[in-house]
């Protein structure tokens, strides 16, 4: 018979239970000498004077140095930083360096004492009178004296003390505003135009901004405020917003003109937006400026308000060439021989250069060509009776009653001289020639008779626009 074993069971609990106790034991003994034997060296090891981790002073790490050593490497930080970097400001084109005595670091203040496992800060104080001279060589005197200064030498202490050089340069824009928010007219322009609908639309001040680093569509603007205007408005509205335009130093991207010079626009400052055209520019600043648009009773007046340019934009016009309009000579077979008029009054075409001048005061940046306007000649038209030579004059009697035919046998008729790549040719007589055919030249109706023995054709037709 087996006997059932209890003891067993029993003896197993006990020797967990004593492993237990055993493991704790250990693991309590381990954690108390590791904390009091960290005590012991702390109270009896001699003290070296060496920081902790996490000390530092600015962007400086001091860990592990004793305080000697720590004065020593921000010393030596600071003045790395001096030799190698520096901090730009910039005001839309032009850019100066400050220089590195601008910067006082009070290197035995913030040495003086360090907090062992924390960083303090390093003191530096930026000579404001050398940061307004600075600046000052850079922002026009309009826009210097909204410079707020103070605000300008808290961000500078802040880059300095970093020991870093900023990714970007400091852009003084962001530290000039006018007291009650008022703004400078840039740039200002007029134009007469004697429409009433200009007039009713311009009642009230229209105002639209440019944005910074954006394209302006002038066209886009006028069709969300809805403008009402002739073709001829439009026109000479956005010829007094071009002109407005290039005295900036914005960049003209889209911008047409007509195949003949509106009455009241100045050669070279016209600027068509009727028929789907445009008139678009590019606002290369990092500031945003006003386009302004009123009616004083007698003319438009244009004005770009906002903050002044570093440079000074000055619109120089070439001296305009006229291109004498050809004459061209048409034959007639319905009109009696020696008989002439006039069809069309020829118009002089014309040739005129834009350029800016870029200007720093009296010194000269740079000369660019802004445009080259050209407007087509319209062709001086006459018509005359068909010569007919003393021969034929002899033979057909008084010249009625029959077909007269010039000596090369060719005539013109009327109905001829309006047919598109007619020619005419005569080899007698004296026949009016016009002058020599320059770019661009048109005729605007049909097809003229050549000179006496040669073959001539000309072509309707006109400039292209920009």
């Amino acid at each position: 018979m087996w006997r059932r074993n209890g003891g067993g069971s029993a003896v197993k609990k006990a020797a967990a239970w004593k492993l237990f106790v055993v493991m704790a034991v250990c693991t309590v003994y381990f954690i108390a000498f590791s904390h009091l034997g960290t005590f012991a060296y702390d109270v009896l090891a001699p003290d070296d004077g060496r920081l902790g981790p996490g000390t530092a002073v600015g962007p400086v790490s001091l860990s592990g140095m004793t305080p000697e050593r720590a004065r020593q490497a921000v010393v030596e930080r600071v003045n790395e930083w001096r030799a190698t970097a520096s901090i730009s400001l910039q005001y839309q084109e032009k850019r100066i360096d400050l220089p590195a005595d601008a910067f006082a670091f009070r290197l035995a203040e913030s040495t003086k004492r360090f907090v062992d496992g924390r960083r303090t800060p390093l003191f530096v104080i930026a000579d404001l009178e050398k940061c307004l001279q600075a600046a000052a060589a850079i922002v026009p005197p309009a826009a210097l004296s909204a410079l707020d200064i103070k605000k300008l030498g808290a961000d500078l202490e802040g880059q300095a003390a970093q020991l870093q050089k900023p990714s970007s340069p400091i852009d003084l824009a962001r530290y000039i505003s006018f007291a009650n928010g008022r703004q400078l007219v840039v740039s200002e322009a007029a134009a007469s135009v004697p429409d009433s609908s200009a007039v009713r639309w311009l009642s009230g001040e229209r105002r639209a901004v440019i944005k910074a680093k954006q394209l302006f569509s002038f066209g886009d603007y006028m069709k969300k405020a809805k403008a009402d205007l002739s073709d001829e408005a439009a026109d000479a509205i956005a010829s007094a917003v071009y002109r407005a335009v290039l005295a900036t130093n914005f960049t003209v991207v889209e911008r047409y003109t007509s195949r003949m010079l509106p009455d009241g626009v100045t050669p070279g400052f016209e600027a068509a937006i009727s028929g789907g055209r445009d008139l678009e520019w590019f606002n290369p600043n990092t500031t945003d400026y006003t386009l302004l648009l009123r009616h004083d009773g007698r003319k438009v007046r244009v004005a770009i308000i906002g903050l002044p340019f570093a440079y000074q934009y000055i619109i120089r016009l070439g001296e305009a060439e006229s291109i004498e309009p050809r004459v061209i000579v048409r034959y007639d077979a319905r009109l009696a021989p020696g008989e002439k008029r006039t069809e069309q009054i020829g118009r002089p075409g014309l040739v005129v250069t834009v350029e800016r001048e870029v200007r720093d005061g009296a010194r000269l940046v740079r000369k660019e060509t802004v445009s080259e306007d050209f407007y087509p000649p319209t062709y001086t038209i006459h018509v005359r009776g068909l010569e007919v030579p003393e021969s034929n004059v002899g033979q057909s009697g008084d010249g009625e009653g029959g077909t007269m035919e010039p000596a090369n046998g060719v005539t013109e008729n009327n109905g001829a001289a309006n047919q598109p790549n007619s020619t005419a040719k005569n080899s007698g007589g004296n026949i009016e020639s016009g002058t020599a055919s320059k770019k661009g030249d048109e005729a605007s109706n049909g097809e003229s008779a050549p000179a006496a023995g040669s073959e001539e054709k000309t072509d309707a037709g006109g400039g292209e626009e920009k």
